[in-house]
């Protein structure tokens, strides 16, 4: 696992879900437990540290209040997942597929340690507000609603990564041709280097103690690329690598004062503050 990505994050990737379809709820497995929170079979469910119930090693006996708890929402034949992320390069992630009744076996029980993760799908298709339903969409087509489609497993997954609209816009990425003034990312490779290094290396964490020291000690930054760096500001970093096509084409570059102030060269950044509420307002 890469530092700054969560092992929900790896999740969501291995077993090909997305947490935005249905819902996704996650919850500590003595959690649920102790302070009987409610699990809903329509979205996906995240139970964590499945192994340690009752914050103890594995143990046949609690592991299987757990499993008589998630059985009475699920019922036995749902199939479920024993997930762990691969946390090192040398590592494999495991991604076992059971039904409840088959965790009630004492060898499949035991498979399950203290950094087990059980993913449990969606099981019911979740009511639809019929008239919201209708105000979503237009007069006579109704919004689009994606029906349930159970987890089959790897690859098997039968939802669409997409639906009409976005593939609509997919369609058309070929044909594309970006609004005139449209700032895209156009920078050196030494910036790109240390934008990954700030990134990933724990070392540039004194970046934010010190940015201009470790601003210095990078090699092949520009005069301004430095500029935008130095300030620790997201604006001004953000505008040292940023460029319209007019203006790679002609050579020409911000200037100190628009990379310092993080402007963009073709807006005005005004602020108002009204009683407690800050509003950026950008005129182009």
């Amino acid at each position: 696992m890469l530092s700054g990505i969560s092992a929900e994050d790896y999740m969501f990737a291995d077993l090909e879900f997305d947490p935005c379809f249905y819902g996704c709820k996650t919850c500590e497995a003595t959690e649920i437990l102790l302070r009987d929170k409610p699990l809903d079979p329509s979205i996906h469910n995240i139970i964590w540290q499945v192994g340690s119930v009752g914050v103890v090693d594995m143990e046949f006996e609690v592991f299987q209040l757990l499993i008589d708890r998630l059985e009475k929402d699920f019922g036995p034949d749902h199939k479920v997942v024993r997930y762990i992320g691969a946390v090192l390069p040398q590592s494999t992630t495991t991604m076992d597929t059971f039904t409840f009744a088959d965790l009630r076996k004492e060898d499949v029980a035991k498979q399950f340690g203290t950094i087990s993760t059980l993913y449990i799908p969606p099981r019911d298709e979740c009511h639809v507000n019929s008239s919201m339903a209708e105000a979503f969409g237009s007069p006579g087509d109704p919004a689009k609603l994606y029906s349930l489609a159970k987890w089959a497993g790897l690859k098997l997954n039968i939802v669409p990564a997409n639906g009409p609209h976005e593939r609509d816009f997919i369609a058309q990425i070929d044909t594309h041709v970006a609004p005139e003034g449209y700032r895209k990312l156009y920078t050196s490779a030494a910036m790109k280097k240390f934008m990954t290094d700030l990134t990933l290396k724990p070392k540039f964490l004194e970046y934010k103690l010190d940015p201009v020291a470790v601003v210095e000690s990078a090699e092949g930054l520009s005069i301004l690329e430095q500029l935008g760096l130095k300030s620790a500001r997201s604006g001004s970093a953000d505008a040292s690598m940023k460029a319209t096509e007019s203006d790679i084409a002609s050579g020409q570059q911000l200037t100190e004062e628009e990379i310092s102030g993080g402007n963009r060269p073709l807006g005005l950044a005004i602020t108002l503050v009204l009683v407690g509420f800050t509003v950026a307002v950008t005129r182009q």
